[in-house]
């Protein structure tokens, strides 16, 4: 018995979280395996620089992307971080979770970027910080509106995508914070994660990425309790 105990606890330990996706771009040279760029407007000059800056936009004021195919369902839990660059930008440095049918989009607003992601991002939704949902029409549905966010400086941004529900938050370099949570996201599953980048040479890129799946607290729990109820069979 002294050895099932040992091996249900074994089991309960491996139960950890799982990374997805981690990636430095501060440290990359090129565009890093499995990730492609391009751009939705402009041509095809090379589209980003690599330095101690991460991959930062070197051809401005064209809709830079940089993506990777990745699998996520929103009806699962995933903690996703990022940091992206900004030198003196206040806007077009975004992230996105993109799906065949929609996107939700996390960044700084700008006006009229057509054919990005599924919809068409313009200047109904206003300035500063949001996250969209864009459907298949020209205006995406603002999901949160950060009125009042300081965007100068690199912002890191931490994601809890949790079923149905997101959590953001926020923190700039300039010392600005902010949070929110978001109900109701349609049930998909996103195949690409990715970053837009749109802005002076030089001023906005990404440094970095990290997607993992949360640490299963309710198997570890289960195989405890299990280990428990084993421990106290045995006793009798």
């Amino acid at each position: 018995m002294k050895k099932t105990l040992i091996t249900l606890l074994a089991l309960a330990g491996v139960a950890s979280a799982d990374t997805l996706l981690s990636l430095d771009f501060t440290t990359a040279t090129d565009v890093p395996a499995g990730w492609t760029t391009g751009q939705w407007n402009g041509n095809d000059t090379p589209h980003y620089t690599f330095g101690e800056n991460g991959a930062v936009v070197n051809y401005p004021w064209k809709q830079n992307f940089i993506e990777t195919s990745l699998d996520i369902t929103s009806m699962g839990a995933y903690d996703i971080t990022y940091t992206l660059y900004n030198n003196g930008e206040d806007t077009g440095n975004m992230f996105y979770l993109s799906s065949d049918s929609y996107s939700i989009i996390i960044g700084n607003s700008y006006t009229s970027n057509s054919e990005v992601y599924v919809g068409t991002l313009d200047s109904a939704v206003g300035a500063g910080f949001v996250c969209f949902q864009t459907g298949t029409g020209t205006n995406p549905t603002v999901l949160a509106n950060s009125t009042g966010f300081n965007v100068s400086g690199d912002i890191t941004y931490s994601l809890t995508l949790n079923g149905s529900d997101l959590s953001i938050s926020a923190t700039s370099t300039s010392g600005s914070t902010w949070s929110t949570t978001v109900s109701g996201l349609t049930a998909t599953n996103f195949n690409k994660v990715g970053f837009i980048n749109d802005g002076a040479t030089g001023g906005v890129g990404v440094k970095n990425i990290t997607v993992i799946v949360p640490e299963p607290a309710m198997a570890t729990l289960s195989l405890l309790a299990l280990a428990g109820l084993a421990a106290r069979r045995r006793r009798k």
